[in-house]
């Protein structure tokens, strides 16, 4: 139990005491007065704390660097108890909640794979008098994306595009295939959905290659993952590229939404490589590579994590990067 019951109890001692030195009959009453406000918000705090009844849900897994992470919660209690429930988002910011509870914003502001411990939330008379802490909703994993870097030159795509190959007959439509690919006179006969097949896979795409091997500073490869991040958004966009990510043996198409998708869950794991700079491919080869550059201006400290969120352990993080990449897109094509 917290609040500033004590002082009120303090002061109502100096008042009793004064009003025995003088006497003053008035000076007693006042101090009988917040005596009995402490009581009385003593009961309201216990009886809120006894049928408080509160949840707490997280709508999306996922935020941008810059976005909250929304926190939905769903309280109940009587609403003969006059008490007053607040939630923690911040160090010393607490936030009220409706009588039947509210959506808070929780602002992470760092990249990566984070558990939300739950919420501390806390219950009291509507004065704030005494106050009752109390938890809400059980540990949720949430990814943090890179924000898309911007103003970095990038090499066109040169390969053939996934909707310029030649068909090859037509087979069950599979959930993430490019719309383009779509056989639409077969929907149209009143047939199934069906795409079609292509001959060969996208040849030739653009390379992008991810080094963070001077990335000492956690700031530096922050920087390496936003840059890279509107690099491949961008080749994406005009046909696609492939991607190849420090510690990760094969490079990673980056054709359609579900693919770019899944790019840019990787990019927020992104750590320092400590294996040395990634060999650059044989010439010939169209390629971006995205490392810190020298003399690159790291900006302000990182800030704190806000109560209750902790970092991931590298394999928790994987397994929630590959469930939110397992799970259908609802759309089919980058947005523009």
């Amino acid at each position: 139990m917290s609040g500033h019951w004590a002082l009120w109890l303090v002061a109502a001692g100096t008042l009793a005491t004064l009003a025995g030195a003088l006497p003053s009959l008035t000076l007693f009453t006042l101090a009988a007065g917040l005596v009995l406000t402490v009581v009385g918000a003593c009961a309201i705090t216990v009886a809120a704390a006894l049928r408080l009844s509160i949840s707490r849900s997280v709508p999306a897994r996922e935020a941008n660097e810059g976005e909250p992470v929304r926190l939905h919660f769903t309280v109940r209690l009587p609403r003969w108890v006059p008490a007053r429930v607040e939630v923690l988002t911040a160090p010393g910011g607490w936030v009220p909640l409706a009588e039947d509870g509210g959506t808070v914003e929780l602002f992470v502001e760092r990249r990566g794979a984070h558990l939300l411990e739950p919420s501390k939330v806390r219950v009291g008379d509507p004065f704030g008098v005494v106050r009752w802490r109390l938890s809400a909703g059980v540990p949720e994993p949430v990814l943090i994306l890179p924000e898309i870097g911007v103003d970095l030159p990038i090499t066109p795509p040169l390969g053939a595009r996934a909707d310029d190959l030649e068909p090859d007959g037509l087979r069950p439509y599979v959930p993430g295939s490019p719309t383009s690919r779509i056989h639409w006179a077969s929907l149209a006969r009143g047939g199934e959905l069906q795409e079609r097949r292509m001959i060969t896979p996208p040849t030739g795409l653009p390379l992008v290659i991810v080094d963070t091997s001077g990335g000492a500073d956690p700031r530096a490869v922050d920087w390496v993952a936003r840059a890279a991040a509107g690099c491949v958004l961008s080749l994406a966009r005009g046909g696609g590229c492939e991607v190849l990510l420090p510690g990760v043996p094969h490079p990673m198409a980056a054709v359609d939404e579900p693919s770019w998708r899944a790019v840019h869950r990787r990019l927020a794991l992104l750590d320092a490589d400590r294996s040395g700079p990634v060999p650059v491919p044989p010439a010939g080869r169209v390629s971006s590579v995205i490392r810190v550059p020298a003399g690159l201006d790291l900006g302000p400290p990182l800030p704190a994590p806000p109560p209750g969120v902790v970092p991931m352990p590298p394999s928790a993080a994987e397994e929630l990067v590959e469930a939110l990449s397992g799970r259908p897109s609802r759309r089919e094509h980058l947005v523009a």
